[in-house]
C-alpha cells in the first residue's frame, strides 16, 4: 500500500489545521470546559463552520452531497483533531454518515445525507449492546418491536443541534432514528471528558427503522470507529511531545532550561517513543476497513488498543514533566489525559478488544 500524501490530501489537512487552530485555540477549549458564556451557541457555530469546510461530509458520496473520500481521509482529519482537542462529536457523525450512504435505501440516503453534510443535522451510533460491548453479536434492539429501550453513552455535540441516530439491531442489523421520533427523549450525562458530551436516549422500538442493509456493513462500522479512535489518539500524543519539547526549552531551574537534564531528555525520549511507530498503525487499519480486507477487524482493534494505551500513558508523562503546574486546572494538559481517558473506555477498552482477539484467535 502506498501511505504516502498527495498533494489534495495534504491541502486538507492543513486547511483543518489552521482552521481549529483558530477557532478551537486553548482559551476557546477552556470556555467550553468551563461552561462560560453562551457555550452551546459557541460548540454549535463551531460544528456549523467546520461542517461548512466540508469535514462533516468526508464519508458521504458526491451523489448524496458529500465530498465521498476515504476513511483514511477520515483519519487523517480526526488525527487533526485530536492534536487540537476540539470538542467535535467528529467520530460519531462520520460513522452515523457512513451507516446511511452503506446501507440505507434510495429514500433514506436523499432525505438524511444532505442534511448530514451540511451540518443540521448531527449524527451519532449507539453501538452498545451487552454492557461494555460494542460488537455487533451483542446488539438487542428490534426495529418495529414494542419495547422501550435506553441508549447509552453516544457521543453527542454539547449545542443543542437536532441528533440523527444510527443504532445496532438485534442479530447484527442497523436502524435509524428520526430526530423527531416521538418517543425520543434526551438525558444528557456527564463524561469524564469536560469538553466532550455523552447522553442517553430512551426510545421505542416502533420508532426505529431499519437500515436495508445494515447486516452487510455492521462490523465495518464498528471497525471504522476504532480505527478513527486510534486516528485521534495518534494527534494527541502528536500534541503531548510537542508541548513536552516546547516545555523543557523555556522552563529553567537552577539557571538553565530544564532540556538540558539528563533525566528530563530520557522523559521526553520516552514520550517521543510512545508517539513514534503509531501513525502507519492506524493508516494500515483504516485502509484495510475501507478495503473489507481480510484482517481488517483484528487491525483496527490492535490499532485502537494500542494508541489508547500509549494516550494515557504519554498524557501522564506529559503532565509529570511539567511539575506542580502540569496538574492544574489552567494548564492544557488535562483536557487531553481526560480525552485519553475517554477513548480508552469508548467503543471497547483495551483489555476487552484484546481479550475479544485472542478469543476468536
Amino acid at each position: 500500500m502506498n501511505y504516502l500524501l498527495n498533494d489534495d490530501q495534504t491541502a486538507f489537512v492543513d486547511t483543518a489545521r489552521k482552521f481549529l487552530a483558530e477557532h478551537a485555540e486553548p482559551l476557546f477549549l477552556h470556555r467550553i470546559a468551563d461552561r462560560h458564556g453562551d457555550w452551546q451557541q459557541d460548540l454549535a457555530d463551531l460544528w456549523q463552520a467546520f461542517a461548512e469546510l466540508g469535514f462533516a461530509s468526508l464519508l458521504i458520496a458526491e451523489d448524496d452531497g458529500g465530498i465521498g473520500l476515504s476513511l483514511l481521509d477520515a483519519a487523517l482529519i480526526n488525527e487533526v483533531i485530536g492534536a487540537s482537542a476540539a470538542p467535535l462529536p467528529f467520530i460519531a457523525h462520520q460513522l452515523c454518515c457512513l451507516a446511511i450512504d452503506q446501507a440505507g435505501s434510495a429514500e433514506q440516503k436523499a432525505r438524511w445525507l444532505p442534511l448530514l453534510a451540511s451540518g443540521e443535522l448531527v449524527g451519532s451510533v449507539a453501538l452498545l449492546g451487552r454492557p461494555g460491548c460494542y460488537q455487533p453479536d451483542s446488539w438487542q434492539a428490534e426495529a418495529g418491536g414494542e419495547q422501550t429501550l435506553t441508549l447509552g453513552n453516544l457521543e453527542v455535540s454539547g449545542s443543542q443541534l437536532p441528533t440523527l441516530i444510527v443504532t445496532g439491531l438485534a442479530g447484527g442489523g442497523l436502524g435509524l432514528i428520526d430526530p423527531q421520533a416521538p418517543s425520543l427523549v434526551r438525558q444528557d450525562k456527564p463524561c469524564v471528558d469536560p469538553i466532550g458530551f455523552l447522553a442517553d436516549f430512551q426510545v421505542n422500538e416502533r420508532d426505529i427503522q431499519p437500515l436495508a442493509a445494515g447486516n452487510t456493513c455492521s462490523q465495518a462500522l464498528v471497525d471504522a470507529g476504532l480505527t478513527l479512535q486510534a486516528a485521534q489518539a495518534t494527534g494527541g500524543i502528536g500534541k503531548c511531545v510537542e508541548l513536552s519539547a516546547e516545555y523543557a526549552k523555556i522552563r529553567e531551574q537552577f539557571g538553565v532550561p530544564i532540556g538540558q537534564f539528563q533525566a528530563v531528555k530520557h522523559q521526553i525520549a520516552e514520550i517521543a517513543l510512545d508517539g513514534e511507530p503509531n501513525r502507519p498503525l492506524v493508516w494500515h487499519a483504516a485502509q484495510c476497513v475501507a478495503s473489507s480486507a481480510p484482517g481488517a477487524s483484528r487491525h483496527a482493534a490492535l490499532a485502537k488498543a494500542h494508541l489508547a494505551d500509549a494516550y494515557l500513558r504519554v498524557a501522564r508523562k506529559t503532565i509529570e514533566l511539567h511539575g506542580g503546574f502540569g496538574y492544574t486546572w489552567e494548564a492544557d494538559l488535562h483536557l487531553y489525559l481526560k480525552r485519553a481517558m475517554f477513548l480508552s473506555a469508548h467503543l471497547g477498552s483495551p483489555l476487552s478488544l484484546r481479550q475479544n482477539l485472542a478469543g476468536n484467535r
